[in-house]
């Protein structure tokens, strides 16, 4: 079965990036898979329709015409780079009112094996709009990295639920890939070392070169730690879960998904 990405894409207040469009062709060039993207044509609201005064109206057409003019050269530039790359790619506008685009784009994302965005502080709804109600695994860039083929994964292993479904989101790119690295950091929460090490000979049997890293954090970030771990051992993914617990807990004490969604240093594939 060929894989079906997403592409769910900003026009208003500011616009997906180009390295965004080169990065989403290019992982489904590696991974033979078909793009759909979702460029949403943004509209305002008056804030009492039946007041509304010329001011109000020429606002809402400027952000009508910037959302429009944003889209179009969206989906010019990326269907040029498809193009070039010989990536299949549909390209889906559809009208949408400002306070719900980011929920829009997270219901489209419920219908494709999983969707790719780009981490930086203004995507930042959109980014946990889709990683929390979409029920699809997310494919996460830094700002300017740009994809090359996937032969290494990293995977984030503590032995909860939340990794177990995104390793299976990343199935995509395991069975490419040659070698995974199962990182734990011992001093941030208990490892089940049973467990790890059974999911690292099936990984075996399923004909992948397995390398276990057992760091210390040593009181500094745990994201961080992972990420120089990570790219320590020339690995080209790094796979972990969201949110191991409460959001609320999660947004007052910090903690890895949110450290990533701040600070990315390479390609992560997240699943909630």
């Amino acid at each position: 079965m060929k894989a079906q990405f997403h592409l769910p894409l900003t026009t208003y207040p500011d616009a997906s990036s180009f390295s965004l469009l080169q990065n989403a062709v290019d992982v489904c060039l590696h991974q033979k898979a078909d793009l759909t993207a979702s460029i949403p044509l943004v509209s305002l609201e008056p804030v009492r329709p039946r007041l509304s005064s010329l001011p109000d109206i020429e606002t809402m057409r400027a952000v009508e015409q910037s959302s429009k003019d944003n889209g179009a050269a969206l989906e010019q530039t990326l269907r040029d780079y498809a193009k070039q790359a010989d990536v299949a790619v549909e390209i889906q506008p559809f009208a949408v009112k400002e306070p719900f685009v980011a929920q829009s784009l997270a219901e489209l994302s419920r219908a494709y094996d999983l969707s790719i965005l780009e981490a930086s502080d203004l995507m930042r709804p959109l980014i946990e709009s889709v990683l929390f109600e979409s029920g699809r695994p997310l494919l996460l860039f830094p700002p300017d990295n740009f994809c090359g083929r996937v032969d290494a994964v990293a995977v984030a292993w503590d032995g909860g639920a939340t990794v177990a479904r995104a390793l299976t989101g990343c199935r995509f790119f395991l069975e490419q890939a040659s070698r995974v690295v199962l990182i734990s950091v011992a001093d941030d929460k208990q490892i089940d070392h049973l467990s790890r090490d059974r999911f690292a000979t099936t990984l075996q049997k399923a004909g992948l070169s397995v390398d276990v890293a057992a760091v210390q954090a040593n009181g500094e970030p745990v994201a961080g730690v992972i990420q120089a771990t990570a790219l320590e051992r020339k690995a080209d993914l790094l796979v972990c879960g969201a949110f191991g617990h409460s959001r609320l807990r999660e947004f007052i004490l910090g903690g890895v998904t949110r450290s990533l969604l701040t600070r990315l240093d390479m390609p992560a594939l997240l699943c909630h």
